[in-house]
């Protein structure tokens, strides 16, 4: 795999998982995998914690990752410095970390700070699909290109 595939993977991964995201917001800030197998008495099997954990391990690291290439290219983002096009890296990156770390330590800081408000659930999802949307739309309109 080159980097340009692993860049991209690591960026569409975020943006995947910024949506997947907003959604458990949404929903009280439970994983959708465990809502939508509890449904069928499943939300227990040791293979979905695993895979959730895995997830959240992924996550964290395609965040680095792409924290790191962003340094490397000069902390520009689609050849430049714009506030915007920061200001959605960054809540999606964090977002990231913040789930490497809940793969590691079984921990949510981020779930923990609001501990249930839904209205700030119901911000952070707003901006989390927000943040998702402006960056693919970006990134597609640079040829797929985060960092140039």
């Amino acid at each position: 795999m080159s980097s340009s595939d692993l860049l991209r993977y690591a960026f569409l991964w975020t943006i995947a998982r910024l949506i997947l995201a907003a959604i458990a917001l949404l929903i009280g800030g439970k994983p959708l995998i465990t809502v939508l197998l509890s449904i069928v008495s499943l939300q227990h099997l040791p293979i979905v914690y695993a895979a959730i954990t895995i997830a959240w391990l992924i996550s964290g690291a395609a965040s680095v990752y792409l924290l790191y290439m962003w340094h490397m290219h000069g902390k520009k983002l689609f050849g430049k410095h714009d506030a915007i096009d920061m200001g959605a890296f960054l809540l999606a990156a964090l977002s990231g970390i913040n789930l490497g770390v809940m793969g590691v330590t079984g921990v949510n800081l981020g779930i923990s700070i609001v501990s249930g408000n839904y209205v700030a659930f119901l911000i952070m999802a707003i901006l989390y699909l927000a943040s998702a949307y402006h960056l693919y739309t970006k990134w597609d309109a640079h040829h797929q290109k985060l960092f140039h």
